[in-house]
């Protein structure tokens, strides 16, 4: 299987090139999500999206180990599709947000807001509520201070600094720092799903097992420093500094331990440094960090307060990004130690088993697992193109991408305890809008292999492939100039 998905990618980047699609960029996000352009910003535009998904994934293999372990006949857990963990496949409405964003005029047009909320079927509204009904979440709340920007004169582009304030994408990965309408796959790569996109757990067993909260959604609540300087016609350079909980969105500190974020770019603008759009066309290489703690029950009988331990939980990455039509090729190397994310247990969603399986995940005993200790290492990359052979209509694109969690040893796990996820994402991109409307058709085909581990080599090689259906609409109104 590893080999097949391996071919497939040459084939397929040779097929598409180095390409790009419109709706693919490299713009500057800590710019345009977080603040306004000067002496052209309105008061209030209210503004939102949707994007109604269908997805399906493979279910015909179940779990057969050779009678090894109990769980053979089931389905396992990663042919289902969260965060209900029922079906193989369904139609939802994936994402739903709706919010309002402008300048604080006629107080100060320097001071710049924005304001989000979640109404769709995801991690972030469904994950903390155990009966899996919706419960809308704030995603973002923040207040920028653009006093000090360009120094505080009226050149933006000298340098200077500005403050950010409040619930807001933190700047890390570069998949989660865009905005939601240049995504060019319906999926991330799973090293940034499953480990820089952060599940919140307090212990693998117990009382207190299961999630807590809503998934990160790459946002904390904190402080951020930045700032976007002009170095000549064609360059530019741009750096984040930020602090902050490192608990999640909507909720306060619970370990006495700051997250500090941060990330520096540079980009060359092919058609002149300014502060363009979603789509602006350049070159980009960037780097990032993450640094912080997490308190978490490693002992696993559910006494939470009396065994709770803080551990290390640090992720980076490095990468780049090359949009110029009709190509786009981009690509991200991330690693990290300390709190990795190690699936589910059992590895299976049937309801017969165990009393249980389905539902959230992190009930009916099916729970998600953290591998706790500051010395647990992953890594993983991704590199993609695509080649747009309509501009602005027709966009086809590949990604691969690689994840090797709880890669070599360390005090707690062996080489035994290793997985490794190769995936091949196909995808097809339609719009009927150049910005406020988009189809997106994806396949994924997905390998799962435990190198030094039999039987979970046979668990993993049930693993399906998937393909989903997604449109984006994207609305938004003046109300107040």
């Amino acid at each position: 299987m590893a080999k097949r998905i391996r071919n497939t990618a040459v084939a397929a980047a040779i097929a598409v090139g180095l390409g790009g699609a419109s709706a693919a960029q490299a713009s500057n996000w800590i710019l345009l999500q977080g603040t306004e352009p000067f002496g052209k910003a309105h008061t209030l535009q209210m503004w939102g999206f949707m994007q109604p998904t269908f997805r399906q994934v493979d279910d015909g293999d179940k779990i057969d180990t050779g009678g090894a372990v109990g769980i053979d006949g089931n389905r396992p857990i990663f042919n289902t599709l969260g965060p209900d963990r029922t079906s193989n496949q369904s139609f939802s409405l994936f994402r739903a947000r709706l919010g309002a964003r402008g300048v604080m005029h006629p107080v100060n047009d320097k001071i710049n807001y924005f304001f989000l909320a979640e109404f769709g079927q995801n991690g972030i509204t469904r994950l903390d509520d155990q009966d899996g009904s919706i419960s809308p979440k704030l995603t973002d709340a923040s207040v920028t201070y653009r006093n000090f920007a360009g120094g505080g004169s009226e050149d933006p582009w000298k340098p200077g600094v500005s403050f950010r304030f409040g619930q807001f994408k933190m700047p890390m990965t570069d998949e989660g720092s865009r905005g939601i309408m240049s995504f060019d796959y319906i999926n991330f790569s799973e090293v940034t799903r499953q480990q820089v996109l952060e599940r919140y757990v307090r212990a693998n067993s117990g009382s207190k097992a299961g999630m807590d909260g809503s998934i990160s959604a790459f946002r904390d609540i904190g402080l951020q420093l930045f700032d976007e300087i002009k170095l000549s016609d064609k360059w530019e350079a741009t750096w984040a500094a930020a602090v902050g909980n490192g608990n999640g969105i909507n909720r306060l500190d619970n370990d006495d331990n700051l997250d500090l974020y941060l990330r520096a770019q540079t980009a060359y603008v092919f058609d002149g440094v300014k502060r363009g759009g979603p789509r602006r066309e350049d070159i980009k290489l960037f780097a990032w960090a993450q640094r912080g703690e997490r308190r978490f029950d490693d002992n696993g009988d559910g006494v939470y307060q009396s065994n709770e331990q803080d551990f290390e939980r640090n992720r980076q990455g490095v990468g780049f990004h090359v949009y110029k039509q009709p190509y786009r090729f981009s690509g991200e190397y991330i690693w990290g130690n300390g709190m990795v994310f190690n699936g589910a247990a059992p590895p299976v969603s049937d309801p017969s088993f165990g009393g249980g399986g389905g539902g959230n995940l992190g009930t009916n005993n099916v729970l998600p697992q953290i591998a706790p200790g500051d010395d647990n290492e992953f890594n993983g990359w991704y590199v993609e193109g695509g080649y747009f052979p309509i501009p602005n209509k027709l966009g086809v694109q590949a990604r691969y991408d690689v994840l090797n969690r709880l890669s070599g040893t360390s005090d707690n796990y062996s080489s035994a305890d290793e997985r490794k996820f190769e995936t091949v994402t196909l995808g097809l991109q339609y719009w009927n809008h150049p910005a406020k409307g988009q189809w997106s058709l994806n396949y994924r085909i997905r390998d799962l292999s435990a190198p030094d581990n039999d039987v979970a080599d046979d668990i993993g090689s049930s693993m399906g492939n998937e393909i989903g259906l997604q449109y984006f609409m994207l609305f938004k109104n003046v109300a107040l100039r």
